[in-house]
């Protein structure tokens, strides 16, 4: 089932993570629905009809994704693992499209290169 990308409105739990009001959550419409009926959540201003499609050239979509890692706060520890990867849901609720665990991988080698 897919995901799509949530915007919280008020402190949520959500397998064993809390999520700070304004951190980007990707959950199925299962979990999204219950969270929607008390306006813990909202869809994602960028997944509202309309919004800028998946870029579909490769370069593109790498480009995009390392911009939207740029543009996360560092200081919002929802936005990062433990590690201190930039979190796939973060970086798509930045981009207004899915993107999958290798295409962060590959974009924050890049960035970390020495």
């Amino acid at each position: 089932m897919a995901k799509k990308i949530y915007t919280v409105l008020n402190p949520v739990e959500h397998d064993q993570e809390h999520f700070k009001v304004g951190s980007p959550i990707s959950l199925e419409d299962k979990d999204a629905t219950p969270l929607l009926a008390v306006k813990a959540i909202e869809l994602a201003v960028t997944q509202i009809p309309g919004a800028a499609a998946a870029p579909t050239d490769p370069a593109e979509r790498l480009a995009a994704i390392k911009e939207a890692i740029g543009s996360l706060d560092k200081g919002n520890a929802a936005l990062w693992t433990g590690t201190g990867m930039p979190k796939v849901p973060a970086i798509a609720a930045v981009t207004g499209w899915d993107i999958t665990q290798p295409e962060r991988d590959a974009v924050w080698a890049e960035i970390n290169k020495v």
